[in-house]
């Protein structure tokens, strides 16, 4: 692909101290069978092998363009990408992911037929690095996004696998810093005001799971400033800014939410505080609404969690009554 034409597709793929996986990562983005792309790998100020391992790699393929920038963070790393970015769609990459090989030819093809659809993801298969336990995801539960409801309901998908407009990027500013390891959730608010959210199900990328992902390390901030951008959304579009007591115990859920798939045992240390926000007597509770719907929400969740530890409690009484036999 010559330089001078512009590539339908952009992928950005930032990295700092990625030299573990940076290669596999970078491979399974050049081997794609959709060719006409540009990979912009922005290194954020590594200080490890990554430096050396890019510069390799570029060397191998002209489609793959290296930024390199002192370390400012993921947003700042995102937003150098698209500002030479090219391509009529943009893709993300994270630098220990590995994508499948048709993941481009899918995507650029749901976009050129779907012209309502503003961003497609797809289904990431993932397997934590200790075990062997394969999972698969979309990163949403939700088809469209909805405001006016508490909690809202927002339409997202997985970042390190979204394919977006790259006109609808530039609408709304691209990334922003105001909402700490959040900043793909304020994208996806954002981006709901141009077109759909689609998570088709179709797999397209191989999502590792391990303790040093930034989402893992970052976990209570990343739900905090979750929350924070759904509230900024909430108040901008007119349905006025949520109250502290509906926004308090909504972020515990959240929480709670994502630690039951992290660490189980941290999670069960948040069962006794989602009860007695679930049981909460205050008349303003009582009477909201908007609270009801949350303490529907949180028994629901919380009488799942339950369900499941005390299932897996007798399956390992069972197992063991089967060895001592």
């Amino acid at each position: 692909m010559s330089k001078t034409l512009a590539p339908r597709v952009s992928c950005i793929l930032p990295v700092y101290n990625g030299e573990q996986f940076i290669e596999e990562a970078v491979k399974s983005i050049i081997s794609q069978s959709f060719v006409d792309f540009e990979l912009i790998v922005v290194d954020d100020g590594s200080t490890d092998s990554t430096p050396e391992k890019l510069t390799t790699l570029a060397a191998s393929d002209d489609r793959i363009r290296i930024v390199r920038q002192p370390n400012g963070g993921i947003v700042s790393a995102l937003n150098n990408g698209l500002n030479v970015a090219r391509g009529q769609y943009i893709a993300r990459m994270d630098a220990d992911d590995v994508s499948m090989k048709d993941r481009f030819s899918f995507q650029v093809d749901y976009l050129d037929k779907n012209a309502q659809c503003v961003l497609v993801g797809g289904v990431a298969r993932s397997i934590a690095m200790q075990d062997a336990v394969q999972r698969f995801a979309t990163g949403g539960r939700h088809e469209s996004t909805d405001l006016s409801l508490f909690p809202p309901r927002i339409a997202v998908s997985m970042h390190p696998l979204i394919m977006m407009r790259a006109q609808a990027l530039t609408a709304i500013g691209g990334y922003r810093n105001a909402y700490p390891h959040a900043e793909d959730y304020d994208l996806f608010i954002r981006l709901s005001d141009h077109g759909t959210i689609d998570n088709p199900q179709k797999e397209v990328l191989f999502y590792r799971r391990h303790a040093g992902a930034v989402s893992v390390k970052n976990l209570d901030v990343q739900e905090r400033s979750a929350v924070s951008a759904e509230c900024d959304a909430i108040t901008a579009a007119g349905y006025g800014a949520p109250a502290a007591w509906l926004v308090e115990p909504y972020t515990r859920l959240r929480i709670f939410r994502r630690l039951q798939t992290i660490d189980i045992n941290q999670a069960g240390g948040f069962v006794s505080r989602i009860l007695l926000d679930i049981l909460h007597p205050a008349p303003t509770r009582i009477l909201s609404r908007k609270y009801a719907r949350l303490r529907g929400i949180m028994a629901f969740t919380l009488g799942k969690f339950v369900y499941r530890r005390i299932k897996a409690s007798l399956h390992r009484s069972g197992e063991n009554d089967l060895r001592a036999a």
